[in-house]
């Protein structure tokens, strides 16, 4: 943000620019949000929330694999979209740009490289961990539909869901902040979400 040179002695000015958003956003340290949980747990609609509020840039294989008519299943293509994806976020993440990453993140080792790449490019961490009961995701996930609605409740959920490691309090403590499922986001609101995600 420029200020004309002719505005620079108005009173408040400054003040008014140091307290606005945009200034704020340009000079703190750039963060990455981790969205991780289970499908129908509520990472696309957490990830959106944290958009809005912060201005991060969203990074969602789902969205893009629908975009583009690759199956939410299709494994192999998803894991290099995701790989693509952590690079580009560090070069954001590197450039002073916030960034949300809403991968699901199953296991502990997944977070951890994710988490890997905020530290190398000297930016803060978020975990948000999204959670509810097995069958609640399964309902979501079926109200939600899609092509892959069935295979997502009944196979990776029901068959595959005991895979997912939740992150531990130790795992947790190497953020610079943890949003638990019932922690609510932004500080102090409940999720009050509880349709389909």
């Amino acid at each position: 943000m420029t200020i004309p040179r002719s505005d620079c002695g108005r009173s408040g000015l400054l003040l008014d620019l140091y307290r606005s958003p945009d200034y704020i956003r340009c000079v703190s340290k750039p963060r990455l949000y981790l969205v991780c949980g289970l499908p129908g747990s509520g990472k696309t609609t957490r990830s959106r929330a944290i958009a809005s509020a912060t201005g991060a840039i969203r990074l969602c294989p789902d969205e893009w694999l629908v975009d583009i008519g690759v199956s939410l299943v299709d494994y192999p293509f998803r894991f290099l979209l995701q790989g693509r994806m952590l690079r580009h976020a560090e070069e954001l993440l590197r450039a002073g740009v916030a960034v949300i990453i809403e991968f699901g993140s199953w296991s502990r080792a997944e977070r951890e490289d994710i988490r890997q790449v905020a530290v190398r490019a000297g930016a803060s961490t978020e975990l948000h961990f999204m959670d509810a009961p097995l069958e609640v995701l399964r309902q979501r996930v079926l109200a939600r539909g899609g092509p892959d609605a069935e295979v997502l409740a009944n196979k990776v959920l029901m068959q595959d869901g005991g895979a997912f490691e939740p992150p531990s309090p130790e795992e947790a403590r190497g953020y610079d902040r943890f949003v638990g499922p019932h922690d609510g986001w932004p500080e102090g609101e409940s999720d009050k979400r509880v349709g389909p995600a």
